[in-house]
């Protein structure tokens, strides 16, 4: 009896440890509008997130046993909601709550009826009063018009009574991220709604978190899946309507995230080569990235660069039909390497543009040869301000290393450029030498008829 009593004891301990670490992790509502506090309540989120703290350290160090199916999904739940981005939560405190999870499901995959119960009973009812418009909430289709008419989107803005719980969009991460591809059908219905409001969502830092989740989907929902509930489609909208949040601090986050989830939704659900799979590229190209941020957020350096970063994921995906955007992508590439006399110059755009220029070139190796030119001069002006800065820092370095490359890739692909670069040795052999000179010592295949045509 003396065991009996010891473990009851136990067991009543655990749960009232249990009962105590989810009151304390419940993460305050006030953080939905962190940005807008005063001092006093800024005070007072930090006396909560130390004392958050010192409970997650207190379960990774003695996680709980004996706990009920229901249990173990309401404390996932909580954990959860550390686990990611969020002023609430702390690279400690996200790193540590990966361990707890791990240890309050050691089995892999997580089983469906615990992720069924999270989604049912936890995520579902934080967002069921503002249901996306756009999304049959029994089904997870598309529905074929928009619920409450063509301003439904609009009204879907009111009262976001989910907002209230900040850490709900980390939680659904991690379920997606531990969603098997056979258990989808099950769990599409729960999966998808939460998913599409965060995606949907008009501040850019749900915007951010529905690109994660979307890109966390991806990796395993069934290709056929998503076409045949017409979420394909409307993930796609929504991705490309995110290139269009422009001025936000968070742009550049958000374009380097929802560029390749676009790319890899177009490349799950379209048939490699198909008129369906160059249109969408296409669109992402032309009207994501120069059509709008490009052209819309040229005052804000970082959209631009994290653009310019971006884009070898679509030119990589569209091949030889990035021919057709040459005109905005090699003047846009190369202006970056020319001397401003009244900016300062940018050795981390300065490098996304080579890396990218270098992708462009790749794939559009038949077209090259008329942006010799072009290419040349952006190459040579860089390679003389770094030569005249005289610095010799990592970036530096790594800018001189990849203008050899695009040096060596233009002879490759233009061959024709060989003379031009034997034309700056003979002007300045001295400063070109460390960019051309092996290059033009090197034996050159001779040029063909189109290589050298002008």
């Amino acid at each position: 009896m003396a065991i009996i009593d010891e473990v009851e004891g136990d067991v009543n301990d655990n749960v009232k440890t249990t009962s105590d670490a989810l009151q304390t992790l419940r993460i305050l509502a006030a953080y939905a509008r962190y940005d807008a506090l005063d001092a006093p309540t800024l005070d007072e989120l930090d006396a909560w997130k130390a004392a958050a703290l010192l409970t997650i350290h207190k379960l990774h160090d003695d996680p709980p046993i004996f706990l009920c199916p229901e249990e173990i999904a309401e404390l996932i739940f909580a954990v959860a909601s550390f686990r990611g981005d969020g002023e609430w939560t702390s690279d400690e405190m996200s790193e540590r709550a990966s361990g707890i999870l791990t240890a309050l499901v050691p089995e892999t995959p997580v089983p469906v009826p615990l992720m069924d119960h999270i989604l049912t009973h936890h995520l579902k009812p934080i967002f069921r009063p503002t249901p996306h418009p756009e999304i049959n909430l029994e089904t997870g289709r598309k529905l074929p018009r928009p619920a409450g008419g063509p301003l439904a989107n609009q009204d879907a803005y009111e009262g976001q009574v989910w907002k209230a719980h900040p850490g709900a969009g980390n939680v659904l991460q991690w379920v997606v991220e531990n969603i098997e591809s056979d258990a989808y059908e099950r769990l599409w219905y729960l999966v998808v709604p939460p998913t599409m409001t965060l995606l949907d969502d008009f501040e850019a830092k749900y915007k951010l978190q529905g690109v994660r989740v979307a890109n966390a989907l991806l990796s395993n929902a069934p290709p056929d899946l998503l076409r045949r509930t017409g979420i394909a489609d409307l993930l796609f909208s929504s991705l490309h309507r995110t290139l269009t949040h422009l001025h936000s601090p968070l742009t550049p986050a958000l374009i380097r995230n929802a560029v390749p989830t676009a790319v890899k939704l177009v490349s799950r659900t379209t048939a490699p080569g198909s008129e369906r799979q160059f249109m969408q590229l296409c669109a992402l190209l032309g009207d994501g990235i120069i059509g709008s941020v490009w052209m819309y957020g040229y005052q804000d350096a970082d959209a631009v660069e994290a653009g310019v970063d971006a884009l070898p994921d679509v030119v990589s995906a569209l091949g030889i039909g990035t021919v057709r955007y040459l005109k905005a992508l090699i003047p846009q590439l190369t202006h970056p390497l020319h001397l401003m006399p009244f900016n300062a110059t940018r050795p981390s755009l300065q490098l996304a543009s080579l890396k990218a220029l270098l992708c462009v070139m790749r794939e559009c190796a038949p077209r090259v040869h008329a942006w010799r030119g072009t290419i040349l001069e952006g190459a040579a002006k860089c390679w003389v301000g770094l030569v005249d800065a005289g610095k010799k820092d990592q970036d530096s370095m790594a800018l001189k290393d990849l203008l050899r490359e695009v040096c060596v890739s233009l002879a490759e692909f233009a061959p024709a450029a060989v003379e031009d670069y034997r034309k700056l040795l003979a002007l300045d052999s001295h400063m070109f030498e460390g960019l051309l000179g092996k290059i033009t010592s090197a034996p050159q295949p001779a040029p063909d008829a189109e290589a050298t045509e002008e």
